[in-house]
């Protein structure tokens, strides 16, 4: 209740440690409490029944909630999200007649009732995990994010696993309640959120923790970063499904309602690693392809060059010997070569993709693709040094400017004088 400025919500698990109300009342719920603003809500899990923290200044060891809705209590939200966005709050998604559903409904405190949202679409919420759910509330830009989706539909037979999941990214903006296709969610992603023991909602995404590390989802920024602390997960662990616990700016506090214990422990996000590009692939538009128009020129060049060269050896029937001992390179290292020159002029370096495009390794995978790669720049350079005599590395790499963990190529300056000479 101190913390006025934020607004936050936390589950608490076995509600007779903590409530007077009748277990059998509600002995399969669990619930969470909500923070809005000043306000202080409990809500039943799976019914919708939402109850209001009213001070009682004769019960000093206790708070008393009073229930504020009219719901009737029908198991269609079994599972639901529930969450607070300024002063509204929100349930999304849910289990109930034997089907999963999309729909996000919004506490009405005039009606006491839960109004249907209109959306553009129905997006499915993933399976929830062991203490915790796989969607992402970023309540600053007020925005959902779902990472997948998964079909329950109990009433058709031969619902398979594969089918059941969908690996597609939305977001829904919850100021126009419109939903977006973010991408294809990468297999590494859904691997890591399938299966956690449990996770984390934050401020800043989703904590997905392991035995012995935890992966941070930053949905902010698409990307997946990891730290490795066998000793912080193993705290995590401890936090039983029975304890209260929540979530605040760098710390996650619990208390044990069977001994009174309160603790917490802080998760430093610097010592994250990254430990992969993107959670989903996002979709490709027709701007995305046109670096390729000058990449096509060229190689439309290079293709003719090689062609009018081809011409010019065939009309000669009876080629010298001396002659293969000036041009020993291959068609392939020629035009790979010609792709270097080119880049040389313009002043700029040759990405690793533009060489595998130049060789015909764009399809193939990535083992494949950087052993032919290593292949032939060594056999250019090995050729090239027996023909000049000289010790020299003609086709040279630096790092990338834009990401360091990969190479781009180019000439060595010195000898290009020497290599036109060659090559004509």
């Amino acid at each position: 209740m101190s913390k006025s400025s934020r607004s936050f919500s936390f589950e608490v698990g076995n509600l007779s440690l903590i409530s007077s109300l009748d277990a059998s009342v509600f002995k399969m719920n669990n619930g969470e409490f909500i923070k809005v603003k000043d306000e202080l809500y409990f809500h039943f899990l799976n019914s919708g029944r939402i109850f209001k923290y009213s001070p009682d200044t004769t019960q000093k060891d206790s708070l008393r909630f009073v229930r504020l809705d009219a719901t009737v209590n029908i198991n269609y939200n079994i599972g639901s999200f529930v969450f607070p966005i300024g002063e509204t709050i929100y349930e999304y998604g849910g289990y109930g007649f034997w089907k999963s559903n999309g729909i996000v409904r919004r506490y009405n405190f005039r009606d006491r009732e839960w109004d249907v949202v209109v959306l553009n679409q129905e997006v499915l919420m993933p399976a929830a995990v062991s203490s915790g759910y796989c969607v992402w509330v970023d309540s600053s830009e007020q925005n959902l994010y779902v990472p997948y989706q998964r079909i329950i539909n109990d009433g058709v037979s031969g619902m398979d696993e594969d089918r059941a999941n969908i690996l597609t990214s939305h977001r829904l903006n919850l100021r126009t309640f419109q939903w977006e296709y973010l991408g294809k969610l990468n297999q590494e992603a859904f691997k890591l959120l399938r299966a956690p023991y449990r996770v984390f909602s934050t401020s800043s995404g989703l904590f997905v923790a392991y035995t012995s590390r935890i992966y941070w989802i930053d949905f902010e920024t698409n990307s997946i970063k990891v730290l490795v602390d066998p000793s912080l997960t193993q705290t995590l662990m401890r936090i039983q499904s029975y304890m209260i616990w929540y979530w605040d700016r760098d710390q996650i506090f619990w208390l044990n309602p069977a001994n009174g214990r309160y603790d917490s422990v802080l998760v430093d996000n610097s010592r994250f690693v990254s430990h992969a590009n993107q959670i989903w692939r996002k979709p490709t538009a027709v701007r995305d392809y046109l670096w390729l128009v000058p990449l096509m020129v060229m190689l439309l060049m290079i293709t003719f060059t090689q062609y009018n060269r081809k011409r010019k050896l065939l009309s000669n029937s009876q080629p010298k010997e001396t002659e293969e001992s000036k041009h020993p390179f291959s068609a392939t290292e020629l035009s790979l070569l010609e792709l270097l020159i080119a880049k040389h002029r313009q002043n700029q370096t040759v990405t690793i993709p533009e060489i595998n495009y130049v060789l015909g390794l764009k399809d193939k995978n990535q083992g494949m693709q950087k052993k032919v790669r290593s292949d032939i720049i060594n056999r250019i350079n090995e050729k090239y040094s027996f023909l000049s005599q000289e010790k020299v590395s003609l086709i040279q790499n630096i790092r990338s400017e834009t990401d360091k963990r990969f190479f781009e190529y180019h000439l060595n300056p010195e000898h290009l004088e020497k290599l036109l000479a060659l090559l004509s």
